[in-house]
């Protein structure tokens, strides 16, 4: 039976729960990504101490007899500066490394900065943090970010993911599908106003879900210099500005289970004819409500599943080269966040 190893993945859980996330993670993706995978955790300590398990793995539902490794690191009072040297070892030379980050991808993390370094690929799940960390998160991708520059750190090269962003798709999708019938596109130069719902309750702050869907409509129909607003930002499109207004839900408790948002309002003009889209979204699918001056009402259930943690990763590990429109979306997002804190 051959080794099966596409990629080095280097899985780092800063909590127990995480931990044996990655560990269940990493076994459903080796039929679709086998690996040379190393789960590393840090758990405080006075003392240095390593404990280390190798696991050799035959996929039960692979005929050719498929064996992938994982390797689990557990370091004890380690300096977290020093953990690549923990790593390097066991990396196969010649393919490329991810660094799945779980938790809060702070980039100043002192163990970021030290596994980073040794990887090609950084995937990330923005949605474990405040939404402000965005803004560091785009500075890997364009280091001359105004202000960003003191907190660029020394791997800016790395291609970076977010998971955050994978599992938004379904709303992508759903909204550039109703803009592709008919003649709606032209509506897309008379957008007026926009509302995101996130999946959170209404006193509690904006989600990065919310800041990256934003950003993404912003930067692909070209709206420029976010300005405060009362609730948002307002946006500058062409002659015109466009109000992005951010909210949540009240009395909602946030799930894991639960979409990253809760819903998307838009309403364009053109001459005389106007355009209104709500998509509102539950557990496993979304109700979409289309009013346009002329037609008749639309009325669609969407299923828009829920991506776990495992499928948006694959989605990641995937991926070729850079993708350019969530790496322009991440700059448009930290504008918008910019704005919000002027």
């Amino acid at each position: 039976m051959a080794r099966a190893s596409v990629m080095n993945l280097i899985a780092f859980a800063p909590q127990a729960a995480h931990e044996e996330l990655a560990r269940r993670s990493v076994d459903e993706l080796a039929f679709r990504h086998p690996s040379r995978a190393i789960v590393v955790s840090l758990e405080p300590a006075k003392t240095f101490s390593l404990d280390a398990e190798v696991f050799l793995y035959r996929h039960p539902l692979a005929d050719h007899g498929l064996v992938y490794e994982r390797a689990l690191l557990r370091a004890h009072g380690a300096d977290p500066e020093g953990l690549d040297t923990l790593v390097i070892p066991l990396l196969i030379p010649h393919l490329q490394s991810f660094l799945w980050w779980l938790g809060d991808p702070e980039i100043d993390d002192p163990g970021l900065r030290s596994l980073g370094a040794i990887c090609d690929r950084l995937v990330v799940d923005s949605a474990q943090a405040p939404a402000v960390r965005l803004r560091e998160l785009a500075a890997l991708i364009e280091t001359g970010a105004p202000g960003l520059n003191h907190r660029v750190p020394p791997f800016a090269r790395l291609v970076l993911g977010d998971l955050a962003w994978s599992r938004l798709e379904g709303f992508r999708s759903t909204l550039v599908r109703v803009f592709d019938e008919g003649v709606r596109a032209e509506f897309l130069e008379g957008v007026t106003r926009v509302e995101i719902r996130g999946a959170r309750g209404s006193r509690l702050p904006v989600t990065s879900a919310e800041i990256l869907f934003g950003g993404w409509l912003a930067s692909r129909l070209g709206w420029t210099t976010p300005a405060w607003a009362l609730d948002g930002v307002t946006l500058k499109a062409g002659p015109r500005r466009v109000v992005m207004s951010f909210a949540g839900t009240r009395g909602l408790r946030p799930s894991a289970d639960a979409p990253p948002l809760q819903g998307v309002r838009l309403e364009a003009e053109v001459g005389r004819r106007k355009l209104s889209v709500d998509l509102s979204a539950s557990l496993a699918e979304a109700h979409l409500v289309v009013n346009e001056t002329g037609m008749d009402r639309t009325l669609r259930t969407i299923p828009i599943p829920h991506m776990s943690e495992t499928e948006a990763l694959s989605r990641e590990l995937a991926r070729i080269g850079r993708d350019l429109v969530y790496e322009d979306s991440m700059l448009a997002s930290s504008r918008i966040l910019a704005a919000l804190g002027s």
